[in-house]
């Protein structure tokens, strides 16, 4: 276990002195806060008080957004709507320094002679990209907090919210990240090119999960007549629907985007239930959390297996 620490004692030193972990800090800790708590304030100002707001629905509105508890929750949602999201981006730019730098500055060698054993060096790596990141997202989290503690002096917020709940999410959307720090270390690995690699982390599963879509949606069905027509409809339907329950993306992303549909019930005045289809899916309905995590346990055993023994069996540069 010496050989380990050692490695994520080094890593940890390269990490944290790199300009890229403290632009990404900067982007999630401050730029990302600070919109929303622009964005509560326009809210504020421009609507309430006004008729829109007779039944105080804006105050409401404010709260979910720019309190303490409605900031940190959007500091967890808004990455994962990024495309790419920006979870995936801090995992692929991780994955090019702690992987691909070593092949352009062909330090491997020195790597691997400093510490021969290929597991102790690559989980070092492993531990280290997830440190960094778990970093960057429990201050992304007290940063919202911060920013929402601020927006209490001139905006009708408080500190209510369910804040266990919350960094409970925030720990499972650490965890899942586990698959996506694997595959992308695999990637980069795998491409000599470190541009190529971070590019296929971006789209690849997107561009592989749109072809299977395509391939269920078109394949398997009998010529369409006027009696079976409708029967085919459904069966597309439904074939379309139970698609994105195994996907990378679907399912990387659930607890960042489980809050949404806590905030549109919120907000909504009707009330209901949100649909489970393709909005319904984007809104964090049709995905269960426990569902999602042994999707993503199973993915991370199969990259984390495909990466450990590629990295033993192949001769480095």
């Amino acid at each position: 276990m010496s050989g380990l620490g050692n490695v994520v004692r080094a890593e940890l030193f390269k990490v944290v002195r790199k300009r890229r972990t403290y632009v990404l800090a900067g982007l999630w800790w401050i730029l990302l806060p600070a919109l929303v708590l622009f964005v509560g304030r326009l809210i504020h100002v421009n609507l309430g008080g006004s008729f829109v707001d007779e039944t105080g629905g804006i105050r409401l509105v404010v709260q979910e957004i720019a309190s303490p508890y409605g900031i940190a929750r959007l500091t967890l949602i808004g990455p994962a709507y990024a495309s790419p999201t920006f979870y995936v981006i801090v995992v692929a730019l991780l994955a090019a320094l702690l992987v691909g730098e070593e092949r352009g500055h062909a330090m491997w060698k020195t790597v691997l002679v400093a510490q021969p054993r290929r597991w102790a060096v690559m989980a070092g790596k492993v531990c280290v990209a997830m440190l960094a990141l778990g970093g960057l997202m429990l201050g992304a989290g007290a940063a919202g907090a911060l920013f929402g503690a601020l927006g209490t002096t001139f905006l009708p917020t408080d500190w209510s919210g369910d804040w266990a709940g919350l960094a409970w999410l925030y720990a499972m959307q650490w965890a899942f990240c586990l698959a996506a720090v694997l595959f992308a270390f695999l990637m980069v690995f795998l491409f000599k090119n470190v541009a190529l690699g971070v590019v296929t982390v971006f789209f690849l599963p997107a561009l592989l999960e749109g072809l299977y879509t395509l391939y269920r949606a078109t394949v398997g069905f009998e010529p369409v007549n006027r009696l079976n027509v409708l029967f085919q409809g459904l069966r597309l339907q439904q074939r379309l629907e139970a698609i994105p329950q195994y996907f990378f993306t679907s399912n990387l992303y659930a607890p960042a985007r489980s809050p949404v549909g806590d905030v549109v019930r919120a907000v909504n005045t009707g009330g209901g239930e949100i649909p489970q289809d393709a909005l319904g899916q984007l809104l964090g309905a049709g995905i269960t959390l426990p569902h999602a995590a042994a999707v993503m346990a199973g993915y991370a055993v199969v990259f984390g297996a495909l990466l450990f023994w590629r990295f033993s069996r192949q001769d480095v540069e």
